[in-house]
């Protein structure tokens, strides 16, 4: 769904911008053939971008131990519990969105059986009509009394049109349309209809791309010497009668526009500059849509921070200085930390000046500074599992493996992301005591997907309240086997972050 609401976004502000461009620079200018290249290079890019995803710097050997607050690992959407009807209340909210889907798919797929019976209708008057091929032009005479219109190579005239005055005229502009090939880019702008129809953007677009096939065939007339007053009274003197909407048509409804730029002033070679906005804003669209970073490992926004509250502290063996609530303290005490009183807990490997300026030389061999919360001050009533200290020793494997963000093969839940949603709405329970004290609020909660699968390191990125965090560390450390993340063809750890939003009811 994520990617689903990003394609929408994404290729919305694209559209946006580069119709933007469009009706503040170019739309005025005579540069009809550029225009409609720059018209569909906007509605195909914009269509295509939010799907690329390119691989643009490489990491080198920048692979730094996952840290909390980094900010760096995958967002997982966020998963709502109720305090009444939780598992329900939850598949319901992934069915809904499930029903979204398939709403947009229904749409799709219900434009897409129109416009094959579009195409459908105009090959039926084609195989029962006269059809004369001219000049590479294969006039169809149809019994209808309309204006002309042209699809492909088809050009369908009615057989009482030499009644009407100018009917040459209109002719040769509906010809100028089938040897500019303006039918492809109409087929391809209902091709893409069929995904962007949800998209105000997109239908303004290819409204402007049919008027600047309009000038480009009036263009063309005019350069064969048609009088420009002549031509203006056949222009003005038209009707539409039943053409299908994804042929080209002498169309009455852009007159007016069609007529301005007839007679508007051939547009300088200095206004062929105003392009550049547009390959400007394409080149900014693709740095922030589509560039990304290659093999980007999880690391942290400050180098000196190396773990903070809920991961494993290596090399226990080192003299660090231990700060409890900016106070002087020792291993043992850190060891004593009651879990529920823990605010925050950062280790600092290096030194750093603000430490040791304050703590003097002590705090040169590196920080564990623990801060709890309000009101909490007995630091030697329980040991607190989330730091791990090892008195001497080797770090655990574990803890040494590179975790990385982005990967060419993202792990993957079994079922997908819904399945995940659902399992998670079957196994979290609202703590009962919360419901009493009248607690809610957005738990985050971090794992890794490790090597073979499993879910590791999970721990409390920002907590709520002990009994919600608690509960959102049980559920996440009981999730199944992923299949693994692969870069390179090899399997490595990738971190996740999942939001448990506990709502009472």
């Amino acid at each position: 769904m994520n990617n689903f609401v990003n394609y929408i976004i994404e290729s919305g502000i694209s559209l946006g911008l580069f119709s933007l461009v469009y009706f503040v620079f170019l739309r005025n200018e005579t540069f009809f053939r550029t225009n409609r290249l720059f018209l569909l290079f906007a509605v195909i890019f914009s269509s295509v971008i939010p799907l690329l995803h390119l691989k643009v710097l490489q990491s080198g050997n920048l692979i730094l131990p996952v840290g909390e607050g980094s900010g760096s690992s995958n967002m997982l959407e966020s998963v709502t519990i109720y305090s009444s009807g939780l598992a329900g209340s939850l598949v319901d909210f992934v069915t809904s969105r499930q029903v979204i889907v398939f709403g947009y798919l229904t749409v799709v797929f219900v434009c897409a059986a129109l416009l094959v019976f579009r195409i459908v209708q105009i090959v039926k008057v084609i195989r029962t009509s006269e059809v004369v091929p001219k000049t590479g032009i294969k006039f169809v005479y149809i019994d209808e009394d309309s204006s002309p219109y042209s699809f492909l190579s088809y050009l369908f005239v009615s057989r009482n049109l030499e009644s009407k005055p100018g009917w040459e005229k209109m002719l040769a502009h509906e010809s100028e349309h089938i040897r500019q090939g303006h039918t492809v880019d109409i087929l391809i702008l209902e091709l893409i209809s069929l995904f962007q129809w949800f998209n105000p953007f997109f239908w303004m677009m290819r409204r402007v791309i049919k008027e600047n096939h309009e000038y480009m065939a009036d263009r063309a007339v005019l350069n064969k010497g048609v009088p420009i007053d002549l031509y203006k009274q056949i222009l003005v003197s038209q009707w539409v009668g039943n053409q299908f909407s994804i042929a080209n048509n002498f169309n009455s409804s852009l007159i007016k526009l069609r007529l301005k730029m007839m007679t508007k002033i051939k547009s300088s070679k200095l206004a062929g500059l105003r392009y550049i906005s547009g390959g400007i804003m394409a080149i900014a669209l693709l740095l922030v849509f589509a560039c990304e970073n290659k093999d980007t490992p999880v690391g942290n926004a400050n180098p000196e921070l190396l773990y903070n509250k809920g991961v494993y502290i290596p090399n226990a063996d080192q003299n660090y200085l231990v700060i409890i609530n900016e106070e002087i303290s020792d291993r043992d005490a850190l060891n004593k930390l009651d879990f529920n009183n823990v605010e925050s807990i950062s280790v600092l490997k290096k030194p750093v000046p603000a430490y040791v300026i304050k703590y003097g030389e002590k705090a040169q061999n590196g920080v564990i500074d623990i801060t709890l919360k309000s009101g909490s001050t007995d630091a030697k009533k329980n040991n607190i599992d989330e730091v791990a200290v090892i008195g001497y020793g080797q770090d655990r494997k574990v803890a040494t493996d590179p975790v990385f963000n982005v990967v060419e093969e993202m792990p993957e839940f079994p079922g997908g992301e819904n399945a995940l949603r659902i399992f998670l709405a079957k196994s979290v329970k609202y703590p009962a005591i919360a419901i009493q004290n009248g607690i809610q609020g957005k738990v985050f909660v971090t794992f890794v997907v490790e090597k073979d699968g499993s879910v590791g390191r999970v721990k409390i990125a920002r907590g709520v309240d002990p009994s919600l965090d608690i509960e959102a560390l049980r559920v996440t450390n009981s999730l199944p086997k992923w299949k693994p993340g692969k870069q390179k063809g090899e399997a490595v750890a990738v971190q996740y972050t999942i939001p448990v939003n506990f709502v009472l009811q």
